[in-house]
């Protein structure tokens, strides 16, 4: 791949990634308000099982599920195996 695609493909992504930001702006403001939404968004994708999210913040696996879920459908996560991947971060 030459430089120039490859700058190129680096400002779609850029690009893309600001996209994203504006239309979830508001979901990430809620996170970062409620301490524990902030735990958890801090803790996924770091290989760490629902399980053991649940045990560090005190909350049931049903809920670190659905709570993954809800974010996945607001477009700030993606399904990765039988957890999920931050798409901003």
């Amino acid at each position: 791949m030459n430089g120039e695609v490859k700058d190129t493909l680096l400002r779609i992504e850029d690009l893309l990634r600001a996209i994203l930001r504006a239309s979830v702006s508001d979901k990430l403001t809620e996170i970062r308000a409620d301490a524990t939404l902030r735990q958890i968004y801090d803790m996924t994708g770091e290989s760490l099982t629902v399980s053991q999210i649940a045990k560090r913040t005190g909350i049931s696996t049903g809920k670190v599920s659905g709570i993954w879920k809800s974010w996945e459908e607001a477009g700030l996560l993606t399904k990765q195996g039988k957890s999920y991947r931050k798409l901003i971060v």
